[in-house]
């Protein structure tokens, strides 16, 4: 069985903190966004928070690029692979709203950033893979 080794100086580590910290609060607005706005106290907090889904799906995927910059990736590649992440999670995110008629606004509003983002995921994917 191969031994995995993780780095452990600073930089690492902070790169680390931020993945998994972006991972917490993503998953809160991906799974359960009214919970995560009532916990924040706010009083503007909206009566059907379902539409920030897609936050969380995005902060998810962003929280993946700092994670495999500590493992020493180069350039580009984990950025890339969060922002295809991101584009993925946000997309499912919207579509789950429609689909469980949680979202309730203007069609096109919800539509637009479906299909832009169904584009834009394949694409990440593709350039993340090369």
């Amino acid at each position: 069985m191969a031994k995995i080794e993780f780095k452990t100086d600073a930089t690492s580590l902070a790169l680390r903190a931020a993945a998994i910290m972006g991972v917490m609060y993503g998953v809160g607005f991906l799974l359960m966004p009214q919970a995560m706005l009532q916990l924040s106290g706010d009083p503007g907090v909206p009566t059907n928070p379902g539409w920030v889904r897609w936050a969380g799906g995005y902060v998810v995927g962003i929280s993946i690029g700092p994670w495999l910059a500590s493992e020493g990736w180069l350039k580009e590649q984990p950025y890339i692979a969060g922002l295809a992440a991101a584009f993925t999670l946000s997309g499912l995110a919207l579509l789950y709203s429609v689909v469980s008629g949680e979202y309730a606004g203007a069609a096109w509003f919800i539509w637009m950033p479906i299909v832009v983002l169904a584009v834009l995921a394949p694409a990440m994917w593709w350039l993340a893979t090369k």
